[in-house]
């Protein structure tokens, strides 16, 4: 009781002494707000995830000869105590030429099928007990969930220009023979026949090529196979021909997929310049984020080519978050996944490999093993396999991996985000899953808003890792209402489960906007691909880039009671949203304010519905002039970025409209008036923060006291009023 006297004798006097005195008050640090909506989903594979994974080469390769160590990496990494993988991409090696040892790793020399003799080949089907013996096992882990993809990172030797597996002499040219495409496609399919026919193993995918449009692959690399494509015309003919070698088998239901180029901006150039029957033969594009950074053109080249799309590659010793220790290299793991994951809206999200370190006194086929990393600054991998001792080492960076991969399952929808969240729906069991990360020495506010949803339950269950956490259940997160607001511990990944949900309210009354006149500003450089009509054609995708002062507005034609309004920021630039108003008018001249944005939202359609609808013919999305008065954009000054705005009601009738004696219009709230005495007042700040820090005592008139309206009165609303009494 005395904690929160205290507390509160001190806010009071910052009250008393705000309005005593002409010193300007910082507002206190609004929650970032992230608005879920089963109707705003990924529009990769209708928003449905497949699920997360991991490359088994090389380190199935290592540690497959120990059924001991196989077998706690498969529980360790697919079961249902560890991350619950459920993708693992199986290298189909090509095999080096027996007399190099060049290939100095202990883990990445990784056997081929065939023995080639005086020009006769031969399979041996004994090969690769390692990598198979930690696949059989990760499938029984995983279970029902299971998807295996079959790739390769070179052809054999035998069939490589330079007679090398690890490239050509010239690492930038085509290093298989020109004569090979049909070998070489012949060779995958028969492996894959192989493992589906005599092992069991049910493949969803195959894949030709490991970043073929690099000069990464060079002869006698000490590092591992690889082979370079050059796009067009070279890769399209190995996709056309394993295409026929599949179909020669039986296996026309095994997905191609294309082409697993090492960046974003290469991924788009190379799709677009395979031949037209390559691009049919494609199922799905696989894509490396090591660079570029293209990842919405690389979703609208998917969507527009009817492809499904994978992460299916990518790891780093990157390290992020403020003195944050061992968590660092977790955060920066948190960090990629959310922006590969919502930038692409990517369907599977697959590390590089769970294991890059091994430690080993022996070392491993006459090689030296890498040893033991520091975990608290970057290191690839998630855990390292301490051979000596029989045990998986696990790091931070695998806890915050499984903050995502145990909770976020295959078969959920996932839902737009932006920032630092990641959210998904599963639908029949009617739960919301929620992870956000925190990078920052101190806390974080962060409010859910799931209002768009029908139904949601009162409480979140709250997992966390952190620098003294793992995967630590801290207990139940109230929810108000349908808004979830909590604190992210610092340095920390965070993963909220909402029972009890149900789906989407549904909107009556859309207006249709086809064809009604949309007039604005001149866009960025005015350019016509984003102008102002961009915001009322029915398309998130695209937006109006608007500048300083700039609006869009629409002429509905005739005056509509308006009862809803909806928008849509720009994806990337949701910030500039911030202090944007939605604004009405009778004549198109004089405009009445209904709606103004109050803190930064996410991606997607968020909506406003007043208490009575509004009578307007025009509605317009417009900005303020001058610098952005908050904190949260940085730009000079503020820019009319919207992607989409949605209105709802019917043409207005002199009926909808008449009143009568006996039902006078409602005064207008005076906003602040915590305490209904006509007046804003200090005293009104001190009944606000007494029912803030203390459920013994109310507010007079709530209403008034929800100064930025959204149903909740919390810190926010503080912030606002006393703002408002330095006026």
């Amino acid at each position: 009781m005395k904690n929160w006297k205290r507390r509160l004798s001190a806010v009071i006097a910052s009250c008393i002494a705000l309005t005593a005195t002409g010193i300007t008050a910082v507002p206190a640090h609004a929650a970032r707000t992230v608005a879920l909506s089963p109707d705003d989903t990924y529009a990769i594979n209708n928003g449905v995830f497949e699920g997360w994974g991991t490359s088994l080469c090389w380190w199935a390769n290592r540690v497959g000869y120990s059924d001991s160590l196989a077998q706690k990496c498969a529980d360790t990494f697919f079961g249902e105590n560890g991350l619950r993988l459920n993708i693992a991409r199986f290298n189909i090696g090509g095999g080096d030429n027996p007399t190099h040892n060049h290939i100095t790793r202990t883990d990445s020399n990784m056997p081929g099928y065939t023995k080639y003799q005086n020009g006769t080949v031969t399979y041996d089907w004994s090969a690769d007990a390692n990598q198979r013996n930690v696949l059989q096992r990760c499938i029984k882990a995983a279970g029902d969930d299971m998807i295996v993809e079959m790739f390769s990172n070179s052809p054999p030797y035998w069939m490589c220009k330079s007679g090398c597996s690890t490239g050509n002499n010239n690492p930038g040219a085509n290093n298989l023979k020109d004569d090979c495409y049909d070998d070489f496609a012949e060779y995958l399919a028969e492996v894959c026949k192989h493992y589906k026919e005599e092992w069991g193993v049910t493949i969803q995918s195959v894949e030709a090529m490991n970043e073929p449009y690099t000069n990464f692959w060079g002869a006698g690399s000490a590092k591992q196979e690889g082979c370079h494509f050059d796009i067009g015309n070279s890769e399209s003919t190995i996709i056309l021909e394993l295409q026929k070698s599949m179909a020669k088998r039986g296996m026309e239901d095994v997905i191609i997929s294309a082409s697993d180029e090492t960046s974003i901006d290469t991924q788009i150039d190379a799709y677009n310049a395979l031949s037209g029957d390559a691009k049919k033969a494609v199922g799905r594009i696989d894509t490396h984020t090591y660079g570029g950074s293209k990842r919405s053109q690389l979703k609208d080249l998917a969507l527009s080519a009817g492809k499904n799309l994978w992460m299916s590659e990518v790891d780093g010793n990157g390290a992020s978050g403020q003195n944050a220790g061992a968590m660092a290299p977790g955060l920066w793991l948190s960090e990629r996944i959310t922006a590969d994951c919502n930038g692409l809206n990517a369907s599977a999200w697959i590390l590089w490999q769970v294991i890059d370190k091994h430690v080993c006194a022996a070392g491993y086929m006459g090689k030296k093993d890498s040893g033991m990393v520091d975990m608290t600054k970057g290191f690839w991998g998630t855990a390292v396999a301490d051979h000596d001792q029989d045990t998986i080492v696990l790091s931070k960076k695998y806890y915050c991996f499984g903050q995502y991969t145990r909770y976020i399952r295959p078969g959920m929808i996932m839902l737009n985000c932006s920032g630092n969240t990641m959210a998904a729906y599963d639908k029949e069991n009617g739960q919301v899953v929620i992870v956000s990360y925190n990078t920052s020495a101190g806390n974080s506010d962060m409010v859910y808003d799931l209002s768009a949803f029908s139904q949601v339950g009162t409480e979140a269950k709250t997992i966390r890792t952190s620098n003294s956490e793992e995967w630590k259940d801290v207990g139940a997160s109230k929810l108000n209402g349908s808004q979830l607001a909590v604190s992210l511990a610092p340095n920390s990944v965070t993963t909220f489960i909402i029972d009890g949900v149900k789906g989407s309210i549904e909107r009556e009354n859309k207006i249709d906007l086809k064809g009604k006149q949309v007039t604005g500003t001149n866009s960025w450089h005015d350019d016509e691909s984003t102008g102002p009509e961009k915001a009322f054609d029915g398309n998130k995708a695209t937006f109006f880039d608007g500048v300083g002062d700039g609006y869009t507005q629409v002429d509905l034609g005739e005056t509509y009671d308006l009862e809803e309004f909806g928008y849509c920021p720009r994806s990337g630039y949701e910030y500039r949203a911030i202090d944007g108003m939605i604004q009405v008018s009778d004549d198109g001249q004089n405009w009445e304010t209904v709606y103004t944005v109050t803190g930064e939202p996410s991606y997607g359609m968020h909506y406003y519905k007043p208490e009575t609808p509004v009578s307007a013919r025009y509605v317009r999305y417009a900005v303020p002039s001058g610098a952005p008065k908050n904190s949260a954009n940085k730009d000079s000054v503020y820019c009319c970025n919207i992607a989409e705005i949605e209105l709802y009601g019917k043409p207005h009738t002199a009926e909808t409209t008449t009143t009568t004696e006996t039902e006078p219009p409602k005064p207008q709230k005076l906003k602040g008036d915590v305490d209904a005495n006509g007046k804003v007042a200090v005293a009104d700040a001190v009944m606000l923060v007494k029912y803030l820090v203390t459920s013994e005592d109310k507010v007079t008139d709530p209403e008034a006291a929800d100064m930025n309206e959204d149903g909740i009165l919390n810190g926010t609303d503080l912030s606002l009023l006393k703002c408002e009494l330095l006026k």
